[in-house]
């Protein structure tokens, strides 16, 4: 029950049961920069391409670089500008973040993986 359980976790929004198709789609995408046609045949991926460098900005820089892209994109913003950094967030609050961004983030990786024929 424990192992099945593991597939529901979350860790930078990525369920557990999707690394390997997360990890396929990241060599699709390029080192810098847009994917080639972002607005078309690789649109999905593309969006994939931002919830991650916007996850990586979350979990590494504190969205010091792209807060106001992040609450576009996802809809919220989870570290709050005027509470105390330190008291505020624990553990049981960045599990919250990580299951509200696993709901925009499970789709776009479903998609891309449709988009791209990635299994």
């Amino acid at each position: 029950m424990e192992k099945q359980m593991d597939l529901f976790e979350a860790s930078w929004g990525v369920r557990a049961d999707l690394k390997d198709t997360q990890s396929k789609l990241f060599d699709l995408v390029p080192g810098s920069g847009r994917c080639e046609s972002p607005r078309s045949k690789n649109k999905n991926l593309e969006k994939f391409r931002v919830a991650a460098n916007l996850a990586y900005d979350l979990f590494n820089n504190g969205l010091m670089n792209r807060r106001g892209e992040f609450k576009r994109f996802f809809g919220f913003v989870p570290i709050p500008t005027r509470e105390p950094y330190p008291g505020y967030m624990n553990r049981a609050k960045w599990d919250e973040i990580e299951l509200r961004m696993e709901k925009v983030i499970t789709p776009l990786i479903l998609a891309a993986a449709k988009e791209q024929g990635v299994k």
